[in-house]
């Protein structure tokens, strides 16, 4: 039978764990139809998606509307003024936590005329815990008036839980040229992701020798949201977070995350022999202290086509490589290989493309 301390003591441990693994947990909440598919009409809304105010429209092709959609086939259109409001909503899957910090992306576009004359576009995100609940304001665009997809990076902070999300267009100011004087577009939602910034490392590869640009450079991302992009020295966005091929020297790298959140990092490639060159060993100790235990070439160039033979005082083939990585750890078949000189044959191509042979003795010593 269990001590009460003892029940006690492992409630409190499981309580903890509990506790800490909720605080660290990355909420990811996605939208359902987020990209806001439908079939386009007056007064019709997305499949998933409920009315919050108005009328709102699926589009195009309500109201002369006409631009092609950013996602998907469809989006949805509102306008709003004096008086009269227009939004949609969603309950979410799981609620936003209190007291953190979110971001969520969207495509916003204006349009100058919804059934009447407008001037501005703004859009307004709202927490609350019932349909059409505003409880709270999330967010605002800020007055726009650009006429083709533009994505948006919403930053908020959920001072309490809230189960719904309301997505509104919300008049800020007053329009001389009608009483519905904003009308804005809106698609491609993502999912809200906790805010947690990217933090960027780079491991670094160093160049062979001072001739040969064979440096590499592997960016690793802990952080922000996936997919990621990543660029060196301001070059082009990329999906591969390796860079090879570059120069000794200094670099800088970037990586950007889903909701455009930026990371960036300083590396130097190095190069520490100047003169590109193959060294091959004398002799070598294979008794596992960690010191000169293999028998490889000291390679300081970017070479390929390499191939190492080893052969005994009679010419037996003891061991063979095709990698300058691989070396003979003097063993033939599992058995140490008795103390004694042994013939090598080594041959690869070098960075200038020139062939190498190099033939020699190394020592087995234990």
């Amino acid at each position: 039978m269990f001590s009460e301390p003892g029940i006690i003591y492992g409630m409190l441990c499981c309580w903890l764990f509990l506790s800490f693994s909720v605080r660290v947990e990355a909420q990811h909440i996605p939208f359902s139809n987020p990209s806001l598919e439908g079939r386009p009409g007056k007064g019709i809304l997305p499949v998933s998606w409920h009315v919050v105010f108005g009328t709102p429209d699926t589009q195009p092709g309500v109201f002369e509307i006409k631009l092609v959609p950013a996602a998907g086939n469809s989006y949805v259109g509102m306008h709003s003024g004096k008086g009269f409001l227009e939004g949609i909503g969603q309950e979410l899957p799981q609620p936003l936590q209190a007291n953190v910090d979110y971001v969520l992306s969207l495509d916003l576009a204006y349009t100058p005329y919804y059934l009447y004359p407008a001037c501005y576009g703004n859009l307004a995100i709202y927490g609350g815990n019932t349909p059409g609940d505003t409880a709270a304001l999330l967010w605002s665009s800020g007055n726009f008036t650009h006429e083709t997809w533009q994505r948006y990076d919403a930053v908020f902070h959920a001072a309490a839980s809230y189960r719904y999300i309301s997505l509104v267009a919300y008049p800020t100011a007053p329009c001389n040229k009608s009483q519905y004087g904003i009308a804005l577009l809106l698609d491609n939602l993502s999912a809200i992701d906790r805010l947690v910034l990217p933090v960027l490392q780079a491991a670094v590869k160093p160049c062979s020798c001072g001739a040969v640009n064979d440096g590499s450079i592997t960016l690793h991302v802990s952080g922000g949201v996936p997919p990621f992009q990543y660029r060196l020295d301001n070059g082009r966005w990329q999906p591969d977070s390796v860079f090879p091929g570059l120069a000794a020297g200094p670099h800088t790298a970037e990586i950007q995350d889903s909701h455009h959140f930026t990371a960036a990092v300083a590396a130097v490639i190095a190069s520490p022999w100047k003169n590109c060159l193959v060294v091959m060993p004398t002799a070598f100790t294979p008794n596992h202290d960690g010191q000169n235990d293999v028998f490889r070439p000291k390679v300081y160039d970017a070479i390929h086509d390499y191939r190492l033979r080893v052969y005994d005082r009679w010419g037996k083939l003891i061991f063979m490589s095709q990698s300058p990585e691989v070396g003979w750890d003097g063993s033939f078949k599992g058995i140490p290989a008795d103390v004694q000189a042994y013939v090598y044959v080594c041959t690869y191509t070098d960075s200038s493309q020139q062939p190498y042979l190099l033939k020699g003795s190394v020592m087995l010593l234990r």
